[in-house]
């Protein structure tokens, strides 16, 4: 069952860890989203899902969520993801843009590293 709610600034939604059930749509604030203490990003836009891995993968929640801002926020999924999908395929759509555009960051990311080409340093050997 979706459940709509308000979060103050500050508080946490999700802790990095725990086994969660269900995922988050925000409806209005902005969130910061931490893994192992470090700021990772900062979502903004109403409509973005969060929260969904831990249920998708059957694993403890992969990062922390605090409220950036006062937050209004949507709690979707009472039961497992597979059978809310099944309810709403509208919200599997979301799902798959979601985590296709998380991908393309990171391999974004990835090949950014390797753009510039590794430097060697070589010491002059003895001479002859």
């Amino acid at each position: 069952m979706d459940r709509e709610f308000e979060v103050e600034a500050g508080n946490t939604i999700i802790e990095q860890g725990e086994q969660g059930q269900g995922f988050y749509i925000l409806k209005a604030g902005a969130v910061e989203i931490y893994k192992d203490g470090l700021l990772l990003n900062v979502l903004m836009f109403p409509g973005t899902i969060f929260g969904e891995m831990g249920d998708i993968l059957g694993k403890p929640r992969t990062a922390t969520v605090r409220a950036k801002t006062d937050c209004r926020l949507v709690h979707c999924g009472d039961s497992d993801v597979e059978s809310l999908i099944q309810q709403r395929p509208q919200i599997a759509v979301k799902i798959i843009k979601t985590l296709a555009a998380r991908l393309e960051r990171t391999t974004q990311k990835l090949a950014d590293q390797f753009k510039e080409p590794p430097v060697w340093s070589v010491e002059p050997g003895p001479k002859d």
